[in-house]
């Protein structure tokens, strides 16, 4: 309901915020509407329950309880607007309304500004036509009752009686959902994190260095394995290996020298696999985890990358590429090659190699990707998904290199014409003879992070989502109210702990 009043002093005159001033995604209402103030909010401290029961039977007094919980929460913001005519009225209350819509905004207030609740806008009181003053109300639906911290509060773990434990204290009034991150010391299998609220479990509890399992490799020593290569490029034999790639401070292969030729034209490392442990050349089950960088700084820069897993005649087994031969506009391709009977497209996905996270996966913050072959099934992974092909004719062909290819079409070598950002690093190879990447021993090498995420029930090993590896009928639970001791168990044979922290951010009602 609008109380309403004719007569006022139009002059605009800055104001100071309450304390219950509203701000949405961290800027106050009053900094972006002109004669708007915050004037008081309800339902912020409001408790209240939804109570299970039934009637209990008859001769027995009262009820049959069986629980409660604590419902959404809607909050009321009371707030006055003011113009000097209608039509800045109007175009005021327009702002307002555009300002504060959106789903799931970070809702704070003045005097608990390191909190926030989140909420949606549900209704604004609508004002009557030609008023140049009102006092109104807008509510806001909160799904999550509860307030949060803008702090994330973390502990790490220490070993205490030959178990790894970290100790938490929620002084806060609801449970909280953990972020774990556990660096791997050395190598392992298996991740259990154990606490009274739950018990989370990944990897294989089974899984150890004995004869039950067929062994893995890691058989990369470092970057310095790639050497350059100028024979000709697997994919296509137009393409020249006549230029150099440069391996930068950063640990990434850039292009050095672009070399030249009316086609694609660049630089090539190649890394011939070594011999395993048993002295056999070659991988019929082999990973290869790196990282891209592909960003253009103008539209007409072109470029390309190519990641080839190639056959001892230098034929391809399969091929991860991203390239821009768009001249005009600033669409990008990233495709998904295979071999065999015949070298074909797998997959190709378009983007847009800009600088946001939205448009681009291969930023540099990101670009995360990987290629795994398990005798006839290739795996390719883009922008936080797999996509799997069986090709019979590649079950028994074995993996004998990678090539790693940077470079530039025809003419296109100045410096404003090349593409602002192109890199391949951190590429790992290792070799497999297992049929299923859940039976691989030591599937969680020394150096990779696991993060496991209870709020949004999620899992990354080295930046790859992994919600295949949790132990079926496991939990992501929360953290109830008070202290709690949380143990981490690993593989039995795993030489050193795991280096966890416990991240969190604490909820009140």
């Amino acid at each position: 309901m609008y109380e309403f009043r004719d007569t006022i002093d139009n002059s605009e005159q800055d104001v100071s915020l309450l304390g219950e001033a509203l701000s949405i995604d961290g800027e106050y209402i009053e900094n972006h509407i002109p004669g708007y103030r915050t004037l008081a909010v309800s339902g912020r401290e409001s408790l209240e329950y939804d109570v299970t029961d039934e009637d209990r039977p008859i001769g027995i007094d009262g009820m049959e309880y069986y629980g409660k919980r604590q419902p959404d929460r809607t909050i009321t913001v009371k707030f006055s607007l003011q113009a000097d005519t209608a039509a800045i009225f109007m175009a005021r209350y327009r702002q307002l309304k555009n300002f504060c819509q959106g789903d799931n905004r970070e809702l704070r207030f003045a005097d608990e500004p390191n909190a926030h609740y989140v909420g949606t806008l549900v209704t604004v009181d609508e004002p009557e036509s030609g008023q140049l003053y009102v006092v109104g109300e807008m509510s806001f639906y909160c799904a999550d009752p509860y307030l949060i911290s803008d702090v994330l509060d973390s502990d790490t773990a220490a070993t205490e009686s030959g178990i790894l434990t970290a100790h938490v204290d929620n002084d806060s009034s609801a449970a909280v959902y953990p972020i774990y991150r556990i660096k791997h010391v050395t190598e392992n299998g298996y991740l259990g994190i154990v606490h009274p609220g739950g018990a989370f479990e990944m990897g294989n509890r089974e899984e150890a260095d004995t004869e039950t399992y067929q062994q893995s490799e890691v058989l990369t020593k470092g970057m310095s394995d790639y050497v350059q290569y100028t024979g000709d490029n697997p994919k296509n034999t137009a393409i020249k290996n006549n230029g150099t790639l440069n391996l930068a401070s950063d640990g990434y292969l850039r292009l050095g020298s672009a070399g030249s030729g009316s086609h694609w034209h660049g630089g090539c490392r190649k890394w011939d696999l070594p011999a395993d442990s048993n002295g056999e050349a070659g991988a019929k089950n082999f990973y290869l985890w790196f990282r891209l960088q592909f960003m253009t700084g103008l539209i007409a820069q072109t470029g390309l990358i190519q990641v080839m897993l190639t056959d001892t005649s230098n034929n391809i087994i399969a091929a991860f590429e991203v390239h821009k031969d768009d001249m005009v506009g600033n669409k990008a391709y990233a495709q998904a090659w295979v071999g065999g009977n015949s070298l074909r497209e797998a997959f190709k996905w378009d983007f847009t190699p800009t600088i946001y996270e939205k448009q681009n996966g291969f930023i540099y913050a990101k670009g995360y990707e990987d290629i795994l072959k398990i005798g006839s099934k290739i795996r390719f992974f883009y922008y936080g998904k797999y996509y799997e092909i069986s090709v019979p004719e590649l079950a028994n062909v074995k993996v004998a290199s990678v090539q790693v290819f940077i470079g530039q079409y025809a003419a296109r070598n100045t410096s404003k014409q090349l593409v602002t950002v192109m890199g391949v690093g951190e590429l790992r190879g290792r070799k497999d003879y297992v049929n299923k990447l859940k039976d691989i021993p030591n599937r969680y090498a020394a150096g990779s992070e696991i993060v496991v995420d209870t709020e949004s029930d999620s899992i990354l090993v080295s930046g790859l989502p992994a919600n295949d590896e949790k132990v079926d009928g496991a939990e992501f639970p929360s953290l109830p109210v008070g202290k709690t001791d949380i143990e981490f168990y690993t593989s039995s044979w795993c030489e050193s702990p795991p280096e966890v922290t416990v991240e969190y951010r604490k909820r009140w009602l």
